[in-house]
Order: structure tokens, then sequence, then C-alpha cells
């Protein structure tokens, strides 16, 4: 809970003075001592104990029998009283505002904070460390991706990871996902990530408490780019619920129709089970057995590509990888052919595209192409001025042979849904 009394001594309200003490009490909340490690009792009225150092200093809950409150001046080149605070809380929420907008709010430091004296006053600064990742307090930077920031998506599990020279040195961490939450999160190519330590997470919150925050500069804003674990990319039987077996049957009809090929058993269901997230069989087959087989599955995930009004939907479509430029003709020339009944869109990446090509590219339905081609258009996408929004978000499903599987490369990591076949 917040801390609306706090235990301190003479030395410390005369140093950070009554605005700053107030501060704290909305800053802090009183979870665990950060003495012992066990949690305050509701109405107790947690000791703060400051240690500073030069014009640093943190200031930190305990019991008032662990700790007294008190102010600890060290000189700089002696060891501080506390060199760390192993029981500090933090706490993680999703958050879907209106429409489809999901932010990422983090509470980093519950029973710590970080102050610094500035021209002989000191102010709270626990917030300050973020910006060296790009994280600012203006509402656009909320879409701007640092480099620094990823969201990663395991099979039940979303992380936020700060990295700095290739390690992690924050990270915190969501779990379960619930469905409608995960289908928000892949239907965007950046998350917007949050900080603050304004707000206990653990609790329900206003309906949007991020505008009052914001305009208060007490958030920390940056956008993180989603990866995904193999675990969290294997497809699965639920995701088009009672209609994938209805959609299936469609799809063998189209085929046969369009084709003249009879799916029998043996293609049927190992697209099944390429659908529920299982490969092995349709990986067994060979020649036009595995192209009908994988079709099923294409067609079923293009199927999800518009939106109610045929316009092409934030993280839809399918990616096809070929090995080489005949392997892109054999997939391209079966999908087209079906197509023309499903009134499905199938596009095969240019050699050399034009900007006009790219912007109609990664809009269809179903899209092949070379590792090394779908790399390409996805950079181009990324790193051009043009306004690319939806077309970064295009792929949920990617569908690549087994023997080009390593020529993907980390491009691979952004879909939500991948086949190996």
């Amino acid at each position: 809970m917040a801390v609306s009394r706090l235990l301190t001594d003479s030395t410390t309200r005369a140093r950070l003075g009554p605005e700053l003490l107030a501060e704290l009490r909305a800053n802090l909340w009183a979870v665990d001592c950060q003495t012992c490690g066990r949690g305050f009792g509701r109405w107790e009225r947690p000791a703060l104990t400051v240690q500073a150092t030069a014009d640093t200093a943190d200031a930190s809950l305990h019991h008032r029998g662990c700790r007294s409150p008190q102010w600890l001046e060290s000189p700089t080149s002696d060891r501080r009283v506390f060199t760390d605070f192993p029981h500090a809380t933090w706490r993680a929420k999703l958050v879907l505002l209106t429409g489809s907008t999901l932010v990422f709010l983090v509470n980093p430091s519950y029973e710590v904070a970080q102050l610094r004296r500035d021209s002989g006053r000191w102010r709270l600064a626990t917030l300050d460390r973020f910006a060296a990742y790009g994280m600012g307090t203006d509402l656009f930077d909320g879409v701007i991706a640092q480099p620094s920031l990823s969201v990663v998506v395991d099979e039940d599990r979303m992380s936020v990871h700060i990295t700095d020279k290739g390690a992690v040195v924050h990270s915190w961490h969501v779990s379960p996902l619930s469905p409608g939450i995960r289908e928000a999160v892949d239907a965007k190519e950046w998350l917007t990530v949050g900080l603050t330590t304004s707000l206990d997470l653990h609790r329900r919150m206003p309906r949007n408490p991020m505008a009052k925050l914001i305009k208060a500069r007490r958030m920390r804003l940056g956008a993180a780019r989603t990866v995904y674990t193999q675990q969290a990319q294997l497809l699965s039987e639920t995701d088009f619920g009672k209609t994938r077996l209805k959609l299936l049957g469609v799809s063998c009809e189209v085929i046969w129709r369009q084709l003249g090929i009879k799916v029998d058993d043996d293609l049927l269901i190992a697209a099944l089970a390429c659908s529920a997230g299982n490969s092995e069989m349709i990986t067994r087959l060979r020649d036009r057995d595995k192209l009908v087989s994988a079709l099923l599955v294409i067609m079923l995930y293009a199927a999800a590509s518009r939106t109610a009004s045929e316009q092409p939907a934030h993280g839809g479509g399918v990616h096809v990888m070929a090995a080489d430029a005949a392997g892109v003709a054999q997939w391209f020339d079966i999908a087209t052919a079906t197509a023309e009944l499903t009134g499905q869109t199938v596009i095969r990446l240019a050699a050399e595209p034009t900007v006009e090509q790219r912007r109609t590219e990664y809009l269809a339905d179903i899209v092949v192409g070379t590792p090394e081609q779908f790399r390409a258009a996805y950079a181009f996408y990324r790193d051009d001025d043009g306004d690319w929004g939806l077309h970064e978000t295009r792929g949920n499903l990617a569908m690549t042979v087994l023997e080009v599987q390593h020529r993907v490369g980390e491009l691979i990591r952004r879909y939500p849904r991948v086949a190996v076949i």
C-alpha cells in the first residue's frame, strides 16, 4: 500500500524538505522491509533510511525494529552501508487502453527511491537512469522503438528486457497472457513500455492513468520491438477455434476444383497436425504431397489476413519462404491457382523491387520469396522514412522449408507463428 505516513529523523526532514518527503510518500510503497525482507503490516509506519554519497542517495523503507529512521552520509571513497537492495519489489502489468493500444507498465522500484542533488537541492530521480536507454518523458517517446528495449513473448509469458552492451540489465515480465492480449500483441510490431513509481500495479488502476503521469513527467516511455520464442511461435488449434476444421474442409474442396487433386487422409492429417503445432508428419511428405498439405495450412492462416471490410489487417498474412527461384515459382503457382476461387491475393517478392512494388508486396494475403528477399523487404519497411507501419506488422505466419531455416536469421523471431516444413 502507499506510504501515507513515514518515520523520519530530523536530519532527513531538514535535508529533503516537506515537498520531497511528500513526493516520496507518493512514490514509495510499503511491501517488504529492505533489511529483513518480510512484509509490512497494513497500518505499519515504515522507517525511512537515506544513504547518501556525494550528490546521489537511496531512500529505502524498513521495519522500525530492523532499522531506525536515519540519514547516513558516506564519503565517496568509503564503502556504503548497503550496496544493493535484494528485497526490493517490482511489478508489471499489461494495460489495454482505448482501441487496441497495449502498454507494458512497470513499477521498477516499490520500496527504494533514488535521489539526486542538483544545485544544492535534493530531488526524486528513480527513473533518471532509464534515460540512458532512450526512454523519455514525452508522449512521442512511447512510439519510438529503442534498440536497447525488447519485448519477448514466450508460451504464456511476456517479458521486457533492457540491454546494455549485449547484456540484460533490467528485466520484467507478466504472466499469464490472455487470448485477447496475445491477439493484440500479435497485431503489433512493437509495444509501448511505460515506467513509473507512482502506481501500485498490484491494484486496480484508473481507466487511463497515463495521461496525468505523462503530463506531470512521472513516467518514462519507450517502444520495444516484439520477438517470439520458438515455443510461442508454435501453431495452435485454438488459433481458429471451432472454425479450423470447417476452413480446412473448404480448402480441400478448393484444391480439388482448381488443381484436380483429391486431398487424401494422410495429407489432411498432416495439415491438421501442423496447424496444431506438430510439423513432423508434413516434413516427411515429399514433392507435390508436401505442397498440397502445406497449402491447406497456408490457406487457413491467409483466411485471417483481412479485416471485416476486406482491408489488410495489422498482423495478418502468410509469408512462404522457399530455397530458390524455382521453389518460389512452385509455391507461387500452386497458391495462385487456388486464389482464383478463394479471392485470396498472392504475390511473389521482386528481385529488385521499386518503392511502388514495396507498397503492395506485404499487403497480399500470401507472400512468397526467399529468406533473403524477406529480410530485405522487412529492413526496407523498418528503416525507410515513409509510413510503413501497417507493412511492418504484416506476416502472422511464416512457413519455411527446413533446409533454409538457418538463412532466415533473426527475422524469424518477429513472426507470431512459424511452421518449419
